[in-house]
């Protein structure tokens, strides 16, 4: 997949949030193979990119006058409204060696009746090409009953792929749901201390 970039002519503050007002996102272009290089691309492309291709995409980046194939490495989004703030990305060759953070996510966990669902693991280190990186693994646990557990050994790994983690390393595991605590009144008005040995007032004489 390509996308379309255009060389930043003005940077700063002030420039990025007028980049951002026409629907285009601030883009850091680096890598050992290019000059350090800011860049703008249209934000609906982006996203559109990002949709198909996932949080780890390898793409081309078209942009003055040539192609490069780039690896995403970071983005930044707002938390709370639609805005996307900048992009990261690095040049990288085909034959390059990349470790990656894929995401991992459980299916089937509806089925499980007793017990929670735990994910300790929400993202699994591999090594591999730019052209076999996985966009997410997924591990089911259907079956799984409490104090069950899924390794690394579980996952299954297309070819290319080399998880850089210990294969019994436990990635989701089945716990004990956890009593809630009773709820306390909150007008309960706490009992009257007794006072002990009290003076007694003294008798006139």
């Amino acid at each position: 997949m390509n996308l379309k970039a255009e060389l930043r002519e003005t940077t700063g503050s002030s420039a990025s949030r007028k980049a951002r007002a026409e629907g285009k996102v601030p883009v850091s272009l680096y890598g050992k193979t290019v000059e350090a290089t800011s860049l703008l691309v249209d934000r609906r492309d982006f996203e559109a990119l990002l949709k198909e291709e996932g949080t780890n995409a390898v793409f081309n980046l078209d942009y003055n006058g040539g192609a490069q194939k780039v690896w995403l490495k970071d983005y930044e989004r707002a938390a709370l409204k639609d805005e996307m703030y900048s992009i990261d990305l690095e040049a990288i060759s085909a034959d390059q060696t990349l470790t990656v953070e894929v995401p991992l996510y459980v299916v089937n966990d509806e089925t499980i009746e007793e017990g929670i669902v735990e994910i300790v693991e929400n993202e699994i280190t591999v090594e591999t090409k730019p052209d076999t990186i996985p966009q997410y693994f997924e591990v089911d646990v259907k079956g799984l009953e409490i104090g069950d557990t899924l390794t690394v050994a579980d996952i299954t790994l297309p070819e290319g792929v080399e998880i850089m983690m210990e294969n019994d390393a436990t990635i989701v595991s089945i716990s004990i749901p956890t009593e809630e605590a009773e709820d306390v009144d909150p007008d309960a008005e706490a009992a009257e201390p007794e006072v002990i040995g009290a003076t007694e007032e003294a008798e006139e004489e």
